[in-house]
């Protein structure tokens, strides 16, 4: 098995509790709008991007876990490429959430 360093691991782990954290948040928040005020034209387009931020966390969750499991089985050890999709998905992972908050946290706003 190859072995990754505890603080990619721990890293890997902490993202994949922020992406299932937007996705609740993200579906909380529509079916608070929902209810509240329905599907209407006005709440048409933050339904819609609550949706994209949902999907969007969505996307990165599967993905740790599948390279996590590749990593875990490779021996001697990970190909550089399988390393290097690990660390651009950390990277990207990390930038994205910022952003996927910042929506969640705007649409609330405009609701509230």
């Amino acid at each position: 098995m190859a072995l990754l360093p505890n603080e990619i691991i721990v890293t890997v782990f902490e993202l994949q509790q922020q992406l299932l954290n937007i996705i609740h948040e993200a579906t909380a928040t529509q079916f608070i709008i929902l209810e509240r005020y329905g599907e209407t034209d006005v709440t048409l387009m933050d339904l819609e991007q609550l949706d994209n931020v949902r999907e969007r966390a969505d996307n990165y969750y599967p993905r740790f876990s599948t390279l996590l499991r590749q990593i875990a089985s490779s021996q001697p050890s990970a190909s550089p490429a399988t390393m290097q999709l690990l660390q651009r998905s950390i990277e990207d992972a990390q930038s994205t959430v910022s952003a996927l908050e910042a929506t969640i946290r705007e649409v609330k706003e405009d609701w509230s």
